[in-house]
């Protein structure tokens, strides 16, 4: 399927249903204010969602998914640069320059230029979507278990390299997220394992449960701790919003929407790396080419053009992966994989020849969702403001209550509940104790799919490991995975080197 045919069919089953575009739109509002609110994520929005898409057609529930993925990661820019609280991680990095512009009274001028390179990034990322995935989808069909157990491996070596500063307690929480994945139906001899005894287990701990345990009761938990006792002092923007930047903000911004939407894209092909460290990785790129680096952290526009880009761009990246080899590019995109799989829709390069209108209205819901975005994000600018001031003791209750309603509806069970109270305990006392949260998720999503596949290639080859000496790709794959892992090691050694040479 080329792409043109592709995106005919995308269009002729998008459009098809009068219903599908207002629920994208929806999505993408309900992205944005969880966006907005800090301590609130797209995983979250679309985790929320989720069960809510049992009662939609494929095309319905995958379109509305995006759309909240795309307004989530967006959304994030708004209290990073009015409050220098980021309403995602992936806006860690827009706290930078975005508050010093909002201290200078250019408030305005961070917001536009932020949803502009949000678009822009997007925008790119949705290119390289569209003419990536269908090839990458027919290359992978020459995958076997090999070449998927490398790619599983590369994903965890890669989160685990970069997601934590520090790499032991990185492995740590990597193989934790495994163990955890492991308990249930063994997916190749069909027995239960590690249950203790407790029925509810035989299928494994419930996904959604356990994903918005981490996610939502994890992060309130925190957030709650960490509170202060006074209100936020607020001051609403005086000046107007326009849809497009200056165009002098837009020329000297230029390369760093490049250089943001580039590495954005690359780094969201790589499973399970995320927007926050795609955004670093751009930040400090532009900040070495710009003729004037001190101006960065200092109220700089382009450092918000480059981070917006790069967290936006991510999305589309994280897509191809997912769509085209079942494996998650990041934490969002392995929800919307349990979104396409309650639909009886297998991710993998079988899905762009059994389901080819599924694929191109994802196309086609991704291309839409950043136009939405644009219109929809500076059009209700102001409301998404005012939600900043909600009360935590308000919000805080009702997102509970609702994690509960979400978790119970998609089993019918009290035992779901548990789950979702117990991960919620757990992520908390894990993130506090030093470790990462990432790379535990991305063991709990990846371990299934090297584990299963690993086991059925050595049961193809008779036990013998000499089989992947005539896999090419499995062994560079293999390679860069190594690398992923001592590139860190090496770089601190170097460091550390520098520093006993160098005395102070």
């Amino acid at each position: 399927m080329d792409i043109v045919s592709s995106l005919n069919i995308g269009i002729h089953a998008f459009f098809s249903d009068i219903t599908v575009f207002p629920l994208l739109v929806s999505g993408v509002i309900m992205g944005l204010i969880f966006g907005c609110i800090p301590g609130l994520t797209a995983a979250l929005g679309v985790s929320l969602i989720l069960p809510l898409t049992y009662m939609m057609t494929p095309i319905q529930g995958i379109s509305t998914l995006i759309g909240i993925y795309v307004g989530g990661i967006s959304g994030g820019l708004y209290g990073a640069v009015l409050l220098n609280i980021p309403g995602t991680s992936a806006s860690i990095v827009t706290c930078f320059d975005g508050t010093p512009l909002a201290k200078k009274g250019r408030a305005a001028e961070a917001l536009s230029m932020g949803v502009f390179a949000s678009f822009v990034g997007g925008t790119f990322s949705m290119v390289v979507l569209v003419t990536i995935a269908p090839m990458l989808a027919k290359a992978a069909l020459i995958f076997g278990p090999w070449e998927y157990t490398a790619l599983g491996i590369m994903g965890l070596s890669v989160v685990v390299s970069l997601a934590s500063k520090d790499m032991t307690k990185g492995l740590i929480a990597a193989v934790v997220g495994i163990f955890l994945a492991m308990a249930g139906m063994d997916p190749v001899m069909g027995v239960t394992r590690f249950t203790f005894g407790i029925w509810q287990l035989d299928s494994g701990f419930p996904t959604l449960a356990t994903l918005m345990g981490f996610f939502a009761l994890g992060e309130m938990l925190t957030q709650v701790r960490s509170m202060s006792t006074g209100e936020p002092q607020f001051n609403p923007m005086q000046k107007k919003v326009s849809i497009i930047p200056s165009w002098t903000d837009i020329a000297q911004s230029k390369t760093a929407l490049w250089v943001g939407s580039l590495i954005g894209t690359l780094i969201g092909i790589l499973p399970g790396v995320g927007q926050s460290t795609a955004s670093m990785i751009a930040y400090s790129q532009v900040k070495n080419l710009s003729k004037h680096p001190e101006e960065f952290g200092n109220g700089c526009i382009e450092g918000v053009a480059v981070s917006e880009s790069a967290n936006n761009a991510v999305n589309g990246g994280a897509m191809i992966p997912m769509m085209t080899l079942g494996i998650p590019g990041d934490l969002v995109t392995s929800i919307l994989m349990g979104g396409l799989v309650i639909h009886g829709l297998q991710p993998g390069p079988l899905m762009f020849r059994m389901n080819a209108d599924i694929v191109g209205s994802m196309f086609i819901a991704y291309a839409l969702s950043n136009f939405v975005m644009v219109i929809v994000a500076l059009v209700l600018v102001r409301v998404f403001v005012r939600l900043l001031k909600v009360p935590a003791k308000i919000l805080y209750p009702v997102i509970l209550i609702m994690c509960i309603l979400g978790t119970f509806s998609v089993n019918n069970r009290i035992f779901d509940i548990w789950v979702l109270l117990g991960a919620g305990t757990f992520g908390y006392f894990f993130t506090n104790s030093g470790f990462s949260l990432p790379p535990l998720i991305l063991g709990y999503i990846l371990g299934p799919i090297v584990e299963s596949n690993f086991r059925t290639a050595i049961i193809s080859s008779g036990g013998n490991l000499s089989d992947l000496a005539g896999r090419p790709i499995a062994l560079v794959i293999f390679v860069i995975s190594v690398l992923f892992i001592i590139m860190p090691l090496v770089s601190t050694r170097r460091k550390r080197m520098r520093i006993s040479r160098c005395p102070e």
